[in-house]
């Protein structure tokens, strides 16, 4: 699935590059069953993207945290710089001769982080917004309740496509049919 000015005839013509294809994508979401390639994708998309100039985020919703072996990263948590993302570092690719010229991010979608986020940016008051955050029935249903990934991923890929410099973010779902 893409979402930019993509056109479906170009994809279609086995003359246009990968790169004319991705040309104007704003976002590119890797998605189908399990063992598809669907991390290796995203990776090798986000990667190419990133080293071709661009500023680059690749998320994974998928509990099955393979993005950061496909990145070639020890780990990747939803925890660290801006907000959860990591500036995943181009010596990385030096080491492998790859020059980067942009950046890539890489992050793991935390659900209940994002969640949170949602209630900091909604309740003004801190006093709110704290008893907010610290009742217990808000914490379950930021975590456990069916259906707060899909959410939180959605929450998420809004907030990278409309309040950060991405020009492109590269989302990584967990195996669906229903994605």
């Amino acid at each position: 699935f893409l979402h930019g000015n993509y056109d479906p005839g170009m994809a279609s013509s086995k003359s246009a590059g990968l790169a004319a294809r991705l040309s104007g994508i704003r976002v590119c979401i890797c998605l189908g069953s399990g063992g598809v390639g669907k991390t290796t994708t995203s990776a090798a998309l986000a990667l190419a993207l990133a080293a071709r100039g661009q500023k680059v985020a690749v998320i994974t919703i998928d509990p099955a945290r393979r993005l950061a072996g496909a990145l070639g990263l020890e780990e990747l948590s939803g925890e660290g710089e801006q907000a959860g993302q990591h500036l995943v570092d181009p010596a990385l690719f030096a080491a492998q001769g790859v020059e980067m010229k942009g950046e890539l991010w890489a992050m793991m979608l935390d659900p209940k982080r994002t969640f949170d986020e949602i209630v900091r940016s909604l309740e003004p008051d801190q006093s709110a917004r704290e008893e907010i955050l610290s009742n217990p029935i808000y914490r379950e249903l930021s975590t456990a309740v069916s259906g707060s990934q899909e959410l939180s991923a959605i929450a998420k890929l809004y907030e990278l496509h409309n309040e950060r410099d991405f020009d492109v973010i590269v989302l990584d779902t967990p195996p669906s049919r229903n994605a």
